[in-house]
């Protein structure tokens, strides 16, 4: 088969990451395949040649490491390009708040389905460099909180911190000074049994991972540092509520790859979770040949297309 006859496959993603590095060596040892490699944190876009690469590539496999990553994905919705995730998916997923909004969506068009499962309350607060004292203020009264990064596709940018009392807000405030020159995301605190519930979906199959929550390892340790990918990880049975609401959002917010958090609060009297995160192309940790079932499906995703 010569090189007319491959179909091309454009990667964007961080070289350097473990899932990617294992999905190349097996997408790049099939002999009917090219393959093509943008890292967004170290390789530039010839913008004058976007159009014309793009047109030569059969599928773009993004897996968001910055701006440029969604800045390609754009550009392929545009020339018509087939993705995983999409450029519309990979935006909202990027942007806490425009997820907030569309997970509040869903859960409100499925609420007869997703009784078991809710969404935390979350506020939007304009920079609180606008006015610390009002700020301070606010977010006393509604102890403990949990301040997140806006953008949560910037390494640079990104922060999740527990603010349990009024000095932990001063604190939050002196050493994230430098991150606050735009709007914040603000969930409240909710207690759990200590683990969280990481669901990660490839298509139609769901895995289940549980770990310990690093915030009650804070809590209970006190340590300077959490190396979160350091916490043991074991699989866990998925019950058939959560399988439904992976496929309901993998319909509602058209993703093939993706990953949610769920924490279970400590209710006896019933089951009941919340969600807390989402994010498009997560690094499947703990999921068991991960590399292989992704690109088995982006094999059969390709195969899907030409039909």
């Amino acid at each position: 088969m010569n090189n007319a006859q491959k179909r091309k496959i454009l990667i964007s993603a961080r070289k350097k990451d473990f899932l990617i590095k294992k999905m190349i060596e097996r997408l790049g040892s099939l002999p009917n395949l090219e393959i093509s490699i943008h890292d967004p944190t170290s390789d530039f876009l010839n913008l004058t040649q976007l159009s014309k690469v793009l047109g030569d590539v059969d599928l773009l496999v993004v897996k968001a490491a910055g701006e440029s990553s969604t800045d390609i994905l754009h550009a392929a919705s545009l020339n018509s390009l087939p993705t995983l995730n999409n450029s519309e998916a990979v935006s909202i997923c990027r942007n806490k708040i425009a997820l907030d909004i569309k997970l509040r969506n869903v859960f409100s068009l499925y609420n007869k389905e997703l009784t078991l499962f809710h969404l935390p309350r979350a506020w939007l607060h304009p920079s609180p460099l606008r006015g610390l004292r009002e700020f301070k203020q606010w977010a006393t009264q509604k102890l403990p909180l949990v301040f997140k990064s806006h953008d949560q596709h910037n390494e640079f940018f990104r922060f999740n911190f527990l603010a349990l009392t009024s000095q932990e807000i001063d604190d939050f405030i002196v050493n994230y000074k430098d991150f606050l020159y735009f709007d914040l995301y603000i969930q409240e605190f909710i207690e759990c049994d200590g683990f969280d519930r990481k669901i990660y979906v490839c298509g139609e199959e769901v895995f289940g991972i549980m770990r310990e929550n690093p915030i009650y390892i804070y809590l209970r340790e006190k340590p300077d540092d959490i190396d979160v990918k350091s916490i043991k990880r074991t699989k866990f049975q998925l019950t058939p509520e959560i399988k439904k609401l992976a496929l309901i959002l993998a319909e509602e917010l058209h993703l093939d790859i993706f990953g949610f958090d769920l924490i279970k609060t400590h209710s006896e009297k019933e089951e009941s979770y919340f969600l807390i995160d989402l994010n498009d192309f997560p690094g499947f940790q703990g999921v068991k040949n991960a590399d292989k079932i992704i690109t088995e499906y982006i094999i059969e995703y390709m195969d899907f297309l030409r039909l």
